[in-house]
């Protein structure tokens, strides 16, 4: 797979149309043979042919759109996955910059990237001024989850589903994006291979191979594969870290940055936790009706089970509680004092120089018996792409959705493999396992709404009970549960009327 990009690409897009559709109730998950990963069946299937290197059909009739200036709103909180201006030899950089001028070839356009500053919770705000005001200043928007879904409650976004041109069930589009966030007939957010913040802003596992022998710790990747590798399983591999704790002999082993640890942990995981262990927030229910899906048994003794040692000061170093920036624990982990790290995906280029080998593995699993992994993103800088409201009509919205869908496929022969295979499995994770284990965390993603509109408070609500050693979490939740319920009514009814309902 590392050697033959060709090889990959069929790879990938075989994976994408064989796996089933994810569930996005809060219901127990119902029994099954065990499967590590699932696809939505609404996915294209990709063409057969003989040829490793051919492409399959993308779908578009030949466009040419008078050199026409296509603007992209770029949050500036999030990743820029258009930010490269020319070739470098960098692969990231130069997939982009390929990827951008193939599509302004075919259709004679201009891409122009524009970066917006603005607040994380507020980058709905700039964008809102131009559809209020008509002045159609941008084509496509890239927002971090909090202010996509700001601006879709105040009606700043079109309906994919709409847009001429945009084919959401292309392989080139994430299924699970389009399945989780759609209202009945109705979908404003997209992600897939037009973007690599998604990639980046994904929860994983790191951890030191080096420190895994030494501790005659089991092969992780096999316990994934074989559905042991559980919220209660993995304590006992934190704990095992017991030698030379305190590293700088200072007497003191409270989240000290310079020790050794079992985990050096990262506040947002809890809420990749809570979506491991296949519950979420918020969920959109068969009315097309955002609902409030958080608390149950399940969700209380996944947080029990995780706090159990996230709480043990002699076993995990909550680095940020005594305000130490967050590369603190990037730090611990490439210096071989942490077994493991919890972060995302993105973190993973700061260890190319890492001494130690290191792998990386999935979420944990509520317990044996649930059926597939959930991976989740960080609201905070995940990237999700709307196609904004403008007064261009349906022409103007066919053309957008012309050059969208032509970035995405352009990306997946090029941004998503440069990324993917060559920095992440050929220059950064250092094993095929670890590669492995990408393919199942990519291809097995969730999106929870309750995060992304903050509802109820909730998000910051279960990383203030992480951030105060508190296992109070029935109360948390019941104390809010009225705001929520409110909240979700007004939202539900905002959306209602952009559908036309």
């Amino acid at each position: 797979m590392k050697k033959y990009l060709a090889l990959f690409l069929a790879l990938l897009l075989l994976a994408l149309s064989l796996f089933s559709c994810s569930n996005t109730t809060n219901k127990e998950d119902e029994e099954q043979t065990p499967v590590p990963t699932a696809d939505p069946s609404a996915a294209a299937e990709p063409e057969e042919t003989d040829d490793p290197n051919a492409r399959i059909d993308s779908g578009l009739a030949p466009a040419d759109y008078d050199a026409y200036t296509f603007n992209i709103f770029i949050h500036n909180t999030i990743t820029n996955d258009f930010e490269a201006e020319e070739i470098t030899g960098e692969p990231v950089n130069d997939a982009e910059y390929e990827r951008m001028i193939a599509v302004q070839d075919k259709a004679n356009c201009e891409i122009v990237p524009l970066v917006v500053a603005a607040d994380n919770r507020q980058g709905q705000k700039p964008l809102g001024t131009s559809v209020q005001a008509g002045t159609n200043d941008y084509d496509l928007a890239c927002l971090s989850g909090y202010s996509s879904c700001n601006a879709l409650v105040e009606g700043y976004l079109t309906n994919l589903f709409t847009v001429e041109n945009l084919d959401l069930t292309k392989p080139w589009w994430d299924q699970y994006c389009t399945e989780e966030c759609t209202f009945k007939d109705a979908v404003y957010q997209m992600t897939g291979d037009l973007s690599i913040g998604d990639n980046k802003a994904t929860f994983c596992y790191f951890f030191n191979k080096n420190m895994a022998e030494t501790y005659n710790l089991p092969n992780f990747y096999e316990m994934v594969d074989n559905f042991t590798w559980t919220i209660d399983n993995f304590r006992q591999f934190a704990e095992a870290v017991d030698t030379n704790l305190d590293f700088d002999n200072d007497g003191n082993h409270i989240n000290d940055k310079e020790d050794i640890y079992g985990i050096y942990i990262w506040d947002d995981i809890m809420m990749g936790i809570v979506n491991a262990s296949g519950i979420k927030c918020c969920t959109i229910n068969a009315d097309g009706n955002l609902e409030l899906t958080l608390y149950s048994e399940k969700f209380v003794n996944a947080f029990d089970k995780f706090t159990a040692y996230a709480y043990n000061k002699d076993v995990t170093c909550a680095y940020q509680r005594n305000g130490y920036d967050a590369d603190w624990g990037q730090i611990a982990f490439r210096e071989g004092r942490a077994l493991f790290y919890l972060a995302n995906i993105g973190a993973a280029t700061s260890f190319r120089d890492m001494e130690d080998d290191f792998g990386i593995l999935s979420l944990p699993l509520y317990d044996e018996t649930q059926n597939r992994y959930y991976n989740s993103a960080a609201s905070w800088s995940v990237s999700l792409y709307s196609i904004p409201k403008n007064s261009y009509g349906t022409d103007g919205l066919a053309r957008a959705g012309w050059i969208t869908e032509a970035l995405a496929y352009e990306s997946m022969y090029s941004l998503t493999p440069a990324y993917y295979e060559q920095t992440l499995q050929n220059k950064v994770s250092r094993d095929e396992e670890s590669a492995r284990m990408l393919d199942l965390i990519f291809a097995s993603r969730t999106y929870d709404f309750g995060w992304y509109f903050e509802i109820g408070g909730y998000n910051e609500g279960v990383m203030n009970l992480l951030r105060a050693y508190s296992t109070d979490v029935s109360s948390m939740v019941q104390r809010n549960e009225k705001m929520a319920n409110k909240i979700l009514k007004k939202y539900n009814e905002k959306i209602a009327e952009q559908m036309g309902n």
